[in-house]
C-alpha cells in the first residue's frame, strides 16, 4: 500500500507538466467562446443556490438569510463532490487516443478533472462566503479550518473519481447509472436539512452516507461559526484516506487492462 501510494505520487510529480496542462485545458474549453468566459464558473453555482434557498425557504417557512448560509455550506461539498464523480467516469474514454498514443500514467486524466474542479469549487467558495457574510453569516476563526475541509474532500473525492473512472471503460453504462445513483444520494444527504432531521427506516441510510462528514466539515466552521468536532474530523480522516487508497488500488489492479477496453 506504502509502494502504491510511493510510485503515484513519483509518477505524478515527474508528469506534473502534463497534469498542469490537462488542468488548465479543462479550465480554458469549458468557456470557450462564450461572453463572460470563465465568470460562469461563479454565476452558475450562485444563481442555482439563491434560488434553491428562496424556493426552499418558503417551503420550510424558516428565515431566509440563515437557510440560504445553511444551504450555501452543505451545497459546496456537495456540488464539488458530484461533479468529480459524474465527470471522472469517462476522463479515460474521453482521452482514449491519447492513451493509446504515448504513455502516461492513466490516474493523470482522473486526477486533472479533480484539480480543475477543486479550482472551481474554490472560487466558488469565496463568492458564496462573500455573499454569506453580506447576508449576515457568523464570521469567526474556525473559518480557517476550510482549507483543511478542502483538502480531505479532494482525497475522498479522488479516490471516488479513480474507482469511476476505471469501472466506466468496463461497464459503459456506468456513466448514465452513476446520474441517477447521484440525484438519489442528494436526497440522502444533510444539504436541505440537518442530518438528524430523518429518522426511522431512512435514518440509518443517512447515517451510513460517507458523504455526511463532509458536509458537517464546511457547515459546522459556515454556519455555527465553531470546529467540527473531533468525531466528524476522523471519520471524515478515515473515511477520506481509505477512499485514497482503495481507489488507488482498484485503478492499478485494472490499469492495464484499459488499453484493451478502450
Amino acid at each position: 500500500m506504502i509502494k502504491g501510494l510511493a510510485v503515484f505520487f513519483t509518477e505524478v510529480i515527474a508528469n506534473r507538466n502534463v497534469l498542469l496542462q490537462l488542468v488548465f485545458q479543462q479550465l480554458i474549453l469549458r468557456y470557450r467562446r462564450t461572453t463572460l468566459g470563465y465568470l460562469w464558473t461563479l454565476i452558475n453555482p450562485l444563481l442555482m443556490m439563491s434560488v434553491m434557498a428562496l424556493v426552499f425557504a418558503t417551503l420550510f417557512k424558516t428565515d431566509l438569510k440563515s437557510f440560504a448560509v445553511f444551504l450555501f455550506a452543505g451545497m459546496i461539498p456537495w456540488n464539488f463532490f458530484n461533479s468529480v464523480v459524474t465527470q471522472s467516469g469517462s476522463s479515460l474514454i474521453n482521452n482514449e487516443g491519447l492513451i493509446k498514443k504515448i504513455y502516461l500514467p492513466k490516474a493523470i486524466f482522473p486526477l486533472s478533472i479533480t484539480f480543475a474542479l477543486l479550482i472551481d469549487s474554490m472560487l466558488s467558495f469565496l463568492a458564496l462566503f462573500a455573499i454569506i457574510l453580506v447576508i449576515g453569516g457568523s464570521l469567526s476563526w474556525a473559518v480557517l479550518f476550510i482549507p483543511v475541509s478542502f483538502l480531505l474532500l479532494f482525497f475522498f473525492t479522488f479516490g471516488i473519481g479513480l474507482i469511476m473512472s476505471i469501472a466506466t471503460v468496463f461497464f459503459r453504462d456506468l456513466q448514465h447509472v452513476i446520474l441517477i445513483v447521484m440525484q438519489g444520494l442528494f436526497f440522502l444527504t444533510p444539504i436541505l436539512y440537518r442530518h438528524d432531521a430523518l429518522a426511522g427506516k431512512v435514518g440509518w441510510l443517512v447515517a451510513l452516507n460517507p458523504v455526511v462528514p463532509f458536509i458537517e466539515l464546511f457547515r459546522e466552521p459556515l454556519y455555527h461559526a465553531v470546529l467540527p468536532s473531533t468525531d466528524v474530523m476522523m471519520q471524515a480522516l478515515v473515511i477520506s484516506f481509505s477512499a485514497m487508497v482503495g481507489g488507488l488500488c482498484v485503478f492499478r489492479s485494472q490499469e492495464k487492462k484499459i488499453v484493451f477496453r478502450l
